[in-house]
C-alpha cells in the first residue's frame, strides 16, 4: 500500500499535469471548438475542486490520526505505570492474606489463654485490629487501581481503533482525489490543441482581470487607510448581520459585484490579506502550509498565523473560528467559506474577489468572490 508520501507526490504530479496540459502554447486556431473548451474546463474545475474537497477530508482524518497516536503514546506510558504498582500492590495483599490465612485457626479467645502475660496480649490484639482495618483499606485502594488500569487499557484500545479508522480515511480520501485528478486529466487531453490554446488564454484573461480587480481594490484600501472615509455605509434590507449567507456561483466566472456595503478591515485583518497576497503563485500542495505550497486551509490558517491568530486546520474547523459576518459586511481579511460541506476557504481581497489555494494545478491566485456556491463568512480578528 502507498504510503501517504507517495499518494502525496502522486497527487503533486497530477496536479502538474493538469496545469501542463492546460498552459502548455500552442497557436490560437480560428477552428477551436468554444462550447467544447468551456465544458471541458467547467468540468475539469469541478473534479479538481472536488478534488480539493477530498484534501480537506483527508486532513481532517490525518488530524484525527494525530491525535489518536499521541493519545495512545500518553495511555501506553500510564498503563506501564499503572502496571507496576498494581503489581507493587498485589504483592503487599497477598502477604497480608498469607498471614491471615496462617491465623485462621486460633481465635483470639485461645491465644489469650495460651499467653503467661495477658494485659500485654490486649494491648496487641488491639494494635492488630487497627492494621487489620487498614488492610482492608489497603484491598479496596488495590481493587480501586485495578480498576483503573482496566480502563486505561480500554482508552488505549479504542485510541489503537481511532488509529486504523482514520488512517483508512486519509487513504480512502487521497485516492479518492488522485482519481479525480485523473479524470480531470483525461478530460484535457480529449481536447484538440487548438482547444488547450484556446482554454489557455481564457485562463490567463481571466487572471488578468481578476488581478486587475483586486489591484483597484488594494488601491481603495491604501487610500481609505491614509484618509479614512465618514459617510456611513448602508446596509442592504436583504442581508442579516452575524449570519451566514449562501450565493449561487457565477457559472461564467465573471467579474462579480462587491459587496454592497462592506465593513472595516482591522489591522490584522490587512496584515493577513497582505502575506495571502505575497503568497500568490505559489502552488496548491496537498497539507501545504507554506512557506513552498498551500492547500485552502493552510494558506488561510499562513495568513493569520503571520497576524498573530492561530486558526484550526481545516477548512470545516475554521468555519467555527470568529464570528459570522453576512456577505455585505466582508472586510478585507475575512475568511469566506464555500460549498454546503464547508470543503474550501479563501480570504477576502476586497473588490468581490479573494485570494485562495483553490485547486491541485493552480497556484495561489485571485478569483471572483461569488465564482463558487458561498456557506458563510467568518471575521477572526
Amino acid at each position: 500500500m502507498a504510503s501517504r508520501k507517495q499518494k502525496a507526490m502522486r497527487a503533486g504530479v497530477l496536479g502538474a499535469a493538469i496545469a501542463a496540459l492546460v498552459m502548455t502554447s500552442f497557436p490560437l486556431a480560428a477552428n477551436a471548438d468554444p462550447e467544447a473548451v468551456a465544458k471541458a474546463k467547467a468540468e475539469v474545475d469541478k473534479l479538481a475542486m472536488e478534488a480539493a474537497a477530498l484534501d480537506q477530508d483527508a486532513l481532517a482524518a490525518q488530524g484525527k490520526l494525530d491525535d489518536a497516536q499521541k493519545r495512545l503514546v500518553t495511555r501506553e506510558n500510564d498503563v506501564r505505570a499503572q502496571t507496576e504498582k498494581v503489581a507493587a500492590m498485589r504483592t503487599q495483599v497477598g502477604q497480608v492474606a498469607l498471614a491471615q490465612f496462617q491465623n485462621r485457626d486460633m481465635d483470639p479467645t485461645t491465644q489469650l489463654v495460651l499467653r503467661a502475660d495477658s494485659d500485654s496480649f490486649l494491648s496487641q490484639y488491639a494494635t492488630i485490629q487497627q492494621v487489620t482495618a487498614n488492610q482492608n483499606g489497603a484491598l479496596q485502594d488495590f481493587q480501586s487501581e485495578q480498576a483503573n488500569l482496566a480502563d486505561m487499557k480500554r482508552g488505549a484500545a479504542v485510541d489503537v481503533e481511532t488509529i486504523d479508522q482514520s488512517t483508512k480515511e486519509v487513504e480512502r480520501a487521497r485516492a479518492a482525489s488522485a482519481k479525480k485528478l485523473d479524470d480531470a486529466e483525461k478530460v484535457l487531453a480529449r481536447l484538440t490543441a487548438e482547444e488547450r490554446a484556446r482554454l489557455q488564454a481564457e485562463e490567463e484573461r481571466q487572471a488578468r482581470e481578476n488581478a486587475a480587480a483586486a489591484e483597484r481594490a488594494q488601491a481603495e484600501q491604501e487610500t481609505r487607510a491614509a484618509a479614512p472615509a465618514t459617510r456611513t455605509p448602508s446596509a442592504s434590507p436583504s442581508a442579516t448581520p452575524g449570519r451566514a449567507t449562501t450565493t449561487a456561483p457565477n457559472n461564467n466566472n465573471t467579474q462579480a459585484a462587491a459587496p454592497a456595503a462592506g465593513g472595516t478591515s482591522s489591522s490584522r485583518g490587512l496584515a493577513a490579506l497582505a502575506f495571502a497576497r505575497a503568497q500568490l503563485g505559489k502552488p496548491y500542495i496537498w497539507g501545504g502550509t507554506g512557506p513552498a505550497g498551500y492547500d485552502c486551509s493552510g494558506l488561510t490558517g499562513a495568513a493569520w498565523r503571520s497576524a498573530g491568530v492561530s486558526l484550526p486546520r481545516t477548512s470545516q474547523q475554521q468555519f467555527g473560528s470568529g464570528r459570522a459576518v453576512s456577505i455585505n459586511e466582508l472586510a478585507p481579511g475575512d475568511l469566506v467559506f464555500y460549498y454546503s460541506g464547508i470543503s474550501h476557504v479563501a480570504i477576502y481581497a476586497g473588490g468581490g474577489q479573494i485570494v485562495h489555494a483553490s485547486r491541485p494545478g493552480k497556484p495561489v491566485s485571485y478569483d471572483p468572490l461569488r465564482s463558487m456556491p458561498i456557506a458563510g463568512a467568518r471575521r477572526v480578528g
